[in-house]
């Protein structure tokens, strides 16, 4: 039961609630002037591979207007170098939409696409932000290596989307492994940058979830090792240490850095801060070593 002595504060309370949705509400200037920019990029994504640029990093051009990082300047100059021809993306693990890899291709690019949650009230705010687009397909579902394509099948999406976006706080890596009928021209997929790089170590399939902790998904190394074996090629890794960018083979061509030049950041730099996630303490952590077949404990994995 509340007391006289502290309705103060729970009008206090109830007022710096209402300024911080109100701050919500208010979007910031700088957000127009960076989606003027990347429509400027955009507007010179054609169909066809635009002009080669082989020596040029792509953390130049990271730009964050609706992605949680710089994915969508990276996105734009891929596209351009490449081209775009079918104009479909597909995204899973996107919460409600507010912000993601693809958001601005569906917002404002107009692409088409899907867009896949699992989570009920985060899909509810994404079907309802999508139910008048008729180029974007949401649906709801917990993606898994043994359902994925169907999952593409029941959607309509094409055998060469232009981008996949991947990021489910764990099973990445086994459920890209599953995609075999599907080609997208470029890969996007989030990575454990607290791992050893130079280690292939992969979260069990069978362990899903996430705990809030360093223990989740993949090394880079194990990323890179699997985009080879399936046509890709690793053309960067953005500066927050989160997402890498994967090409397939056929079109990056000359077109990036070669390989040893691509910026690989082995370190979680979340926020541009060089914020991490705090260290797994459960001892029933285990990552799978792809190369011994071993299970390695969490706290043996890091890099630094």
């Amino acid at each position: 039961m509340r007391t006289l002595r502290s309705m103060p504060l729970v009008r206090l309370r109830t007022q710096i609630g209402i300024v911080r949705q109100l701050l919500t509400f208010e979007t910031d200037r700088a957000f127009y002037l960076a989606l003027s920019e990347l429509g400027h990029r955009y507007a010179r994504v054609g169909v066809e591979p635009g002009e080669r640029d082989s020596t040029t990093s792509l953390s130049a051009f990271e730009l964050r207007v609706l992605s949680q990082n710089g994915e969508d300047g990276v996105l734009a100059e891929i596209f351009r170098r490449i081209g775009a021809p079918a104009r479909f993306f597909v995204e899973f693990g996107v919460e409600s939409g507010r912000e993601g890899t693809c958001v601005y291709l569906a917002d404002v690019a107009e692409w088409a696409g899907l867009f896949i949650e699992a989570n009920p009230p985060f899909y509810r705010e994404l079907a309802h932000k999508y139910a008048a687009s008729a180029g974007v397909v949401t649906s709801q579902a917990m993606v898994t290596p043994a359902n994925v394509e169907q999952l593409f099948k029941s959607a309509g999406v094409p055998s060469e989307p232009d981008v996949l976006s991947i990021d489910i706080d764990g099973g990445d890596y086994w459920v890209w492994e599953a995609i075999t009928s599907y080609k997208p021209r470029v890969v996007v997929v989030e990575y454990n940058a607290t791992i050893d790089s130079h280690r292939r170590l992969v979260q069990p399939r069978e362990q899903t979830g996430w705990d809030g902790t360093d223990f989740f998904g993949a090394s880079l190394a194990a990323l890179q090792a699997l985009g080879e074996s399936k046509g890709y090629r690793l053309v960067h890794t953005e500066l927050a240490g989160l997402n890498a960018f994967f090409v397939r083979e056929d079109l990056a061509g000359d077109r990036f850095p070669k390989l040893a030049l691509a910026s690989a950041r082995g370190f979680p730099n979340y926020f541009l801060r060089g914020y991490r996630h705090p260290r797994s303490s459960a001892n029933s952590s285990f990552y799978l070593d792809i190369d011994t077949g071993e299970l390695v404990p969490a706290a043996e994995s890091h890099g630094d």
